[in-house]
């Protein structure tokens, strides 16, 4: 990926983050599954309300599937991480309400340009959009252009908020010197660390030890509920296969998105990057010149960017960066790209990364694609839009057809020509014939009883709908010694492996303070090995440890200090102060302003969250913000049960 020094990468993020947001939150609501029934779908569930704006349970639901989809929040983190998505949602509701009410407005021209700003330099020529390509890109997501004006309006609006509360923040001299000081003091430790590995054989439990530990914890100890399900599955490819469009279709369409086909003047190219900065740029040049001279004389391009190249996203593929159109690149390395003949290598490009050396394969004017390069993706495009037309239809049918006669879903299955599989006893975040493991599904049918099904279309990462029926439920039962004895033995190792080394550590804490702190004479009495650290800051690393900021405490002790035992990744630790170095004030000046600048922000960040908890409380007691908690707590259990 040639994202070494592409500019404006971060606009498409914010751009792509704005589409995002808007996918997630102006989905259709009948693909979202409202919660467990028999009948009818229940009205959307509101989370909550800040003045005459509500956040609702299908935007939350909404926006953690798009989040998980394009891998933006792992599904494993969401029991953490959800209750902190619906509160963002909640406090930017009141960011907006309180600059509003405090006469903030933001107008069309900064709307427009914080957009433009926002957009990948190929939609935006000489400062105006390229409206029907734009309009295009936003259609494809189910977004029209006033959504994003007021998603993006909404933001800035927000911005000038945020910008007034920061204001004041003061940091002074004192205050950065006391930083400058905790990131530069260094510590020196000598430690022991009581690795779990190490005593894990020990920890193994005997049978008697295991029918103890049972015996005790009975009650975590369950046969998990086992449903068994009748799936009906609505595919959108199938949908769309069956819809061919006429030739007639095809060129009306094709004649309505002609701004979108139009090719922008482009060439293909390969490179090498010697990279270099003001210590190494002699050196730098020298190799870069070596690899050229090598070009030259009939060397393998490829072979040499794969073997010397310094960008991280060519250099695998040999140096191949695929089409490049005007103001992509950096400007000298653009200007090289299409001023040289195709099949033409440049002498070395210098830019603020190093030294390139380019070659072009491709150069292609710009123009119009005809109708039978687009005509594929034309029909795909076509064939999407009838399958997401019909898909509303086809789900009220099935869902219809299943309230009538839940017992037999195959009738509803047929009745739209779709397929049904069948799952037997499982239980959540199983894998599904057909459809593999799935956190939507899981969620959806969670508290779903036998004879219930899904109010509406559960749509799967794959771009599938489903609607289940439960025909069969074996409730959560306790479990014998015998079912749980994996479980049990895990659990009972672990309370044992850690009862040893808390026991290994208090002994080695008490050995060396009777040997009046020399915890090396300690260990080795105790057959521990002691090693020493480097002189670390607080952010440096410790063999085995990690961050040497795991023992704060170390920083507060004088030299000779035992420590007492500290449970860290790696294990239990006891560790001694050996040395303590003071920072080197003469190095202050050179650190002082990014420290300055980092206070700063941290402060403001600090101020903007008083700001907002403090904001909250206050439209609580107006009456102006009201938290629906059980529905916070309905959606954050769900989560946390899968």
């Amino acid at each position: 990926m040639f994202n070494l020094f592409r500019s404006r990468d971060k606009s498409v993020r914010i751009l792509l983050g704005v589409l995002l947001g808007l996918v997630a939150l102006s989905m259709v609501t009948y693909l979202i599954p409202s919660g467990p029934g028999t009948g009818a779908t229940a009205d959307p569930t509101v989370v909550a309300t800040v003045g005459s704006e509500s956040v609702t349970a299908q935007e939350v639901s909404k926006t953690i599937q798009n989040m998980t989809r394009n891998r933006q929040l792992p599904a494993e983190l969401l029991s953490i991480y959800v209750p902190q998505i619906i509160q963002q949602m909640i406090n930017e509701r009141a960011m907006a309400y309180e600059a509003e009410r405090l006469g903030l407005k933001v107008s069309a021209d900064e709307t427009n340009t914080a957009i433009i700003d926002s957009l990948p330099p190929q939609l935006v020529k000489d400062g105006k959009v390229d409206g029907a390509t734009l309009t295009s890109l936003l259609a494809q997501q189910g977004v029209s252009f006033s959504e994003l004006q007021s998603t993006t309006s909404r933001q800035v609006l927000i911005n000038k908020l945020e910008q007034i509360v920061a204001q004041g923040v003061v940091v002074s001299p004192k205050d950065v010197e006391a930083e400058y000081k905790r990131k530069n003091d260094k510590i020196k430790l000598e430690y022991a660390l009581l690795a779990p590995a190490r005593f894990q054989a020990q920890a193994e439990p005997n049978e008697a030890e295991l029918t103890t530990f049972y015996n005790a914890h009975k009650a975590e100890f369950k046969v998990p509920e086992k449903k068994s399900y009748a799936i009906i599955v609505l595919d959108p490819q199938k949908i769309g296969a069956a819809s061919m469009p006429t030739d007639a279709q095809l060129q009306a369409e094709y004649n309505a998105r002609r701004n979108e086909f139009q090719t922008p003047e482009r060439v293909k190219a390969r490179h090498i990057l010697v990279k270099s900065d003001a210590s190494n740029d002699a050196a730098m040049k020298t190799k870069a010149e070596g690899l050229l001279k090598q070009i030259t004389g009939g060397g393998d391009f490829a072979a040499l960017a794969k073997a010397n190249s310094d960008d991280p996203g060519s250099k695998e593929q040999g140096g191949e960066l695929g089409f490049l159109v005007k103001g992509q690149t950096v400007p000298e390395f653009d200007k090289a790209a299409f001023t040289l003949n195709v099949g033409q290598t440049s002498g070395l490009i210098k830019t603020t990364y190093g030294y390139h050396i380019l070659q072009v394969e491709q150069h292609e004017q710009a123009h119009l694609q005809s109708l039978d390069e687009v005509k594929v993706q034309l029909l795909i495009d076509y064939q999407k839009r009838v399958a997401g037309q019909q898909m509303q239809g086809l789900s009220d049918k099935a869902i219809a057809e299943v309230r009538k006669d839940a017992a037999h879903p195959e009738k509803a299955a047929e009745a739209v020509g779709m397929q049904l599989l069948k799952a037997e006893n499982v239980q959540a975040g199983d894998p599904l014939p057909g459809i593999g493991t799935s956190k939507e599904f899981s969620d959806a049918v969670a508290a779903l009883r036998k004879g219930e099904f899904t109010p509406g279309p559960v749509v799967l990462q794959d771009g599938k709908a489903v609607i289940a029926v439960v025909t069969d439920l074996q409730p959560s039962r306790p479990a014998s010694l015998d079912e749980a004895k994996g479980e049990v033995r895990s659990k009972a190792s672990e309370e044992k492996l850690k009862k040893i080394i808390d026991e290994k550590s208090k002994e080695l804490y008490a050995k060396a303070q009777s040997m009046g702190g020399d915890l090396a004479k300690a260990a080795k009495a105790l057959n521990l090995e002691v090693k020493t650290s480097n002189d670390v800051d607080r952010q440096g690393a410790i063999e085995s440890v990690g961050t040497a900021s795991t023992v704060a405490e170390a920083w507060a002790k004088p030299e000779g200090t035992l420590l007492a035992p500290l449970n860290v990744s790696g294990g239990t630790l006891i560790a001694k102060v050996v040395t303590k170095t003071p920072a080197n004030m003469a190095e202050l000046a050179t650190q002082a302003e990014t420290i300055k600048n980092e206070l700063r922000q941290q402060r403001a960040r600090e101020r903007a969250q008083m700001f907002q908890e403090g904001l909250k409380d206050r439209l609580k007691t107006d009456g102006k913000l009201k938290i629906n908690e059980d529905v916070v707590k309905r959606i954050v259990a769900q989560y946390q049960r899968s």
